[in-house]
């Protein structure tokens, strides 16, 4: 009688906790993310060529890649990309091929060019995941500074 006790108390403990670890739960993770000139890649890698963390702002030349490395969950994934101003002005968007994930922690690397000219004072870049035909869910924002 003492052990059941014990055991219900114990689940009583830890089933909060768990419960709240599946609130967390999402399908992708971004695991690293970078701003690179040129990239070069294969299939089994993606390599920049000049990584960097700021742009010029206002220039119509500038091009760049943002590279995604992510680990999935197993199944279909569509990753979108929100590009935007300071005041959160859609002004473009990256759309990438669906990936077919075939275990969980499926290791993946997303690239997609950007440019143009760009507005002073950052962009905002937000990553959504919608996995299996589910709904969009972000799973990240960044901010790259942009200045003249």
């Amino acid at each position: 009688m003492l052990r059941v006790f014990v055991v219900l108390c114990l689940l009583g403990l830890l089933l909060p906790e768990l419960a709240l670890a599946g609130k967390y739960r999402q399908a992708a993770y971004i695991t690293n993310l970078y701003f690179a000139e040129r990239i070069a890649s294969d299939e089994d890698s993606v390599q920049p060529e000049r990584v960097f963390n700021r742009l010029r702002a206002g220039d119509p030349e500038v091009m760049a890649y943002m590279v995604l490395n992510l680990l999935l969950d197993r199944g279909e994934h569509q990753l979108e990309v929100d590009i935007m101003d300071r005041e959160g002005t859609l002004f473009d968007k990256l759309k990438f091929d669906n990936v077919l994930a075939s275990q969980d922690d499926w290791r993946y690397a997303a690239t997609g060019q950007f440019g143009g000219e760009l507005p002073e004072g950052g962009i905002f870049f937000r990553i959504y995941d919608s996995h299996d035909g589910g709904a969009k869910e972000v799973i990240g924002t960044v901010r790259l500074m942009t200045a003249h």
